[in-house]
């Protein structure tokens, strides 16, 4: 009595296993591909200082041979049903000594526009697109009106406060800031 025969058994077809290695191996490089990019979010630009992508850009000024560290600040307004948060402020900070008398102007641009943005409403509804700022280490000076400056210790740090920001911070893509 023969229990398992083997010699009529159908023939069992072979998978292509060379295909399956080479679809692994595609996956194993589109997976590098993607976390490579990822992982290396990190750039440095300056002395040292590190930024994420989309977090923006950093330059040095003529005067400043270390860069001037522009942060800008948002504030949220409730209303009725809905609130939004506006871009209410700019903090200047790290500006070297070699700036004083120096007029610094300060834009803010969107995603795709070369014209600067409203950052503000000014006395009698004037539109304020830019803020303009001659640094002193001790007595600097405003020159544009509908904005506060404070901050002023002569640590090489401004503060300029939009009075009344019109500007969302969702639309501001980038800021500049000009020295003379």
């Amino acid at each position: 009595m023969e229990i398992l025969r083997f010699e009529n058994a159908p023939a069992r077809k072979s998978r292509n296993k060379s295909s399956v290695k080479g679809l692994a191996g595609l996956a194993t490089v589109a997976a590098i591909a993607v976390l490579g990019s990822t992982l290396a979010a990190n750039i440095s630009l300056n002395s040292g200082g590190s930024l994420e992508f989309g977090q923006g850009v950093s330059q040095t000024t003529a005067c400043d041979s270390d860069g001037i560290t522009v942060t800008p600040t948002a504030s949220f307004v409730n209303s009725a049903g809905a609130g939004s948060f506006n871009f209410n402020s700019v903090a200047l900070s790290g500006i070297s000594a070699a700036c004083t008398n120096k007029m610094f102007t300060l834009n803010a641009y969107g995603d795709s526009s070369s014209t600067a943005l409203q950052l503000a409403t000014g006395p009698g509804s004037t539109q304020i697109t830019n803020a303009t700022v001659t640094y002193a280490s001790t007595s600097t000076t405003l020159k544009t009106t509908g904005i506060t400056l404070s901050n002023v210790s002569g640590g090489g740090a401004v503060t300029l406060t939009f009075d009344t920001p019109t500007a969302t911070s969702g639309a501001v893509y980038k800021l500049t800031l000009q020295s003379q």
